[in-house]
């Protein structure tokens, strides 16, 4: 299950500058979890920052589990977050999302934050998996990212009759690339994925320096 929590943290909101950033937040004497912040970077926020939870861990359960008005443990932000300036838009017409679960939080950041340029692009794609409609987060928003310029593919991993399907599956059965010169990359989920997606594109020509991580 995934939840949606908005938290106050003030002055430290100052400190978020760029999709893929995050922070550790902390319940009581619990355990701190990092988590990845889903807002986009906006100085008129008044603190307020969200986050993506996936109620599996100590402080990710205890965090989801708390009442509205309930007070927290933050950290400053941390993190790089994704360094889109390695894939400026006149240079690399195409860029290549890719998300599973809770991984799309800074994912929506970048998009939403416009630091993209995604609307300056060819060829944006995101590849969204999740384990069904019902457990898609931020489905809402997937109309206003297709505006913006970035074509969502939605994958299911419960499957719909031709069995599971996975991101990295989908992105190599039809890559949908020739060569990877001008190609970007941005990753965020499970590690199989990331690895796979990473061996798909390096095969196709994509330099590692043009693969973004938030990490």
């Amino acid at each position: 299950m995934l939840h949606r929590v908005v938290v106050d943290v003030g002055d430290l909101a100052a400190g978020y500058s760029k999709g893929g950033q995050f922070m550790q937040i902390k319940v009581g004497e619990g355990k701190p979890g990092f988590f990845a912040i889903a807002s986009p970077p906006d100085p008129n926020n008044q603190g307020l920052l969200e986050f993506l939870i996936k109620a599996q861990g100590e402080a990710a359960q205890a965090l989801a589990g708390l009442d509205a008005g309930a007070e927290v443990a933050v950290s400053p932000v941390m993190g790089k977050g994704f360094s889109v300036e390695a894939i400026p838009a006149d240079a690399h017409p195409t860029v290549l999302l890719f998300a599973t679960g809770s991984g799309i939080s800074p994912i929506k950041a970048l998009i939403e934050s416009g630091d993209l340029q995604a609307d300056k692009r060819a060829d944006v794609r995101l590849y969204y998996g999740t384990r069904d409609a019902a457990h898609t987060a931020y489905a809402d928003r997937i109309p206003a990212w297709e505006a913006a310029g970035v074509k969502v593919i939605q994958v299911f991993s419960n499957g719909d009759g031709e069995g599971a399907k996975y991101v990295q599956g989908v992105f190599g059965g039809a890559k949908g690339l020739s060569g990877g010169e001008g190609v970007g990359v941005v990753l965020c989920g499970h590690k199989d994925m990331c690895n796979a997606v990473k061996e798909l594109v390096a095969a196709e020509g994509v330099d590692a320096g043009k693969v973004l991580l938030n990490f």
